[in-house]
C-alpha cells in the first residue's frame, strides 16, 4: 500500500530518531527500529463498514492484552467447513468483503478478524509471529477451521501456523504472501536510509526479541513443514512482496503446493481480482 502524506512525515521523523539514538546509543536505536518494523502506517477504523458485516455476529476475545475483533457468518447448512479470512498489513476485515459474499454464496462459514492494532482491534505492532499465534488462538476457539484466505503479511503467519498444525484436512490459500522476513528488513532499511552496518545488530535484535535471525522467517522455509493442500498466488510485478522470493517456492515443485503466477495485478489488486477469487473458490470447493 503507498504510504500518506503523514506516515511519510513519520517516516522522515524515524529516520532523523535513528540516526541519533544510533550515536548513542546502538543497541537502543536497533530495538526502536524493530519495534517501528513492526507498526503499521495505515488506519482503517473510519472505514465504513460494508453492508456485509451489518449481517455477521460480531466477536471479540482477548489476546496478549489486546481485544480483538471480528465477524461470523453461519452458514445455514449443518456442519459446514468454517474458512478463516485474514487481512494483510494496513488493511482490514472489511477490504475482502467480495470474499466473504462469495463464501456465503457457497454456503460456508466464514470468519474474519481484525489483526492488532489494525481495523476495530487493539494493539500497536503487528508481525508474522504474533498473528501466526492469533490465528491459533482463532482455531482454538472458533474452529475446526477448514480453510484459510491469507493476503500478504497473513500468508507468512498462515505459513508459521500451519507447521504447528502438521494436519493435511486444512486447505491454505496465500495471496501474495510475504515470503521472505530478510526482504522486508532489506526494503526497510533502503526507506530509512539506514547503514548497512546497523544490520548486523539489528538482526542480533530481532534473535534476541524473536528466538530467530531474520533469515528463519520465511515462507519458503515454512511452506515445507507442513502437508496441508496450499494454494499460492503470486504476481509477477509484486513490488511489495517481490516474486522472486516466491520464484524458489515455485521451483521447489512441492506436491502439495499449487502455484499461480499472474500478470500485471502487483500486491493488492491480486486479491481483489475477479478471475483470482474464482480460482480461490474452486480450491475450496474441490474435494
Amino acid at each position: 500500500m503507498e504510504l500518506t502524506l503523514s506516515a511519510r512525515i513519520i517516516l522522515k521523523y524515524y529516520k532523523t530518531k535513528l540516526q541519533l539514538l544510533e550515536k548513542l546509543s546502538p543497541e537502543k536505536a536497533a530495538a526502536a527500529a524493530l519495534q517501528l518494523f513492526f507498526t503499521p502506517f495505515a488506519n482503517q477504523r473510519k472505514l465504513e463498514r460494508p453492508a456485509i458485516f451489518h449481517k455477521a455476529e460480531k466477536l471479540s476475545f482477548v489476546f496478549e492484552g489486546n481485544t480483538i475483533k471480528g465477524f461470523r457468518w453461519q452458514s445455514p447448512t449443518p456442519n459446514a467447513p468454517v474458512i478463516l479470512v485474514c487481512h494483510g498489513m494496513n488493511s482490514c476485515s472489511y477490504r475482502f468483503e467480495k470474499y466473504i459474499q462469495l463464501l456465503a454464496q457457497y454456503h460456508f462459514t466464514i470468519l474474519a478478524f481484525d489483526a492488532p492494532a489494525h481495523g476495530q482491534s487493539e494493539g500497536n505492532i503487528l508481525n508474522a509471529v504474533v498473528y501466526a499465534d492469533m490465528i491459533l488462538q482463532i482455531e482454538n476457539t472458533y474452529g475446526p477451521i477448514h480453510g484459510i484466505i491469507a493476503h500478504s503479511v497473513a500468508g507468512l503467519a498462515t505459513s508459521f501456523a500451519a507447521e504447528q498444525w502438521n494436519q493435511t484436512n486444512k486447505k491454505i490459500v496465500l495471496i501474495a504472501p510475504a515470503t521472505e522476513t530478510v526482504t522486508a528488513i532489506d526494503n526497510f532499511f533502503i526507506m530509512l536510509h539506514l547503514k548497512p552496518s546497523f544490520r548486523v545488530l539489528f538482526d542480533e535484535t530481532v534473535k534476541k526479541q524473536r528466538g530467530h535471525l531474520p533469515t528463519w522467517y520465511s515462507a519458503a522455509r515454512a511452506i515445507q513443514q507442513t502437508n496441508a493442500k496450499t494454494l499460492w498466488i503470486h504476481d509477477e510485478h509484486d513490488k511489495i512482496c517481490p516474486y522472486k522470493d516466491a520464484l524458489a517456492v515455485k521451483n521447489m515443485q512441492l506436491p502439495h503446493v499449487n502455484f499461480i503466477t499472474t500478470r500485471k495485478l502487483g500486491h493488492n489488486k491480486i486479491y481483489r481480482d475477479a478471475t483470482v477469487q474464482h480460482t480461490i473458490m474452486e480450491f475450496l470447493l474441490a474435494p
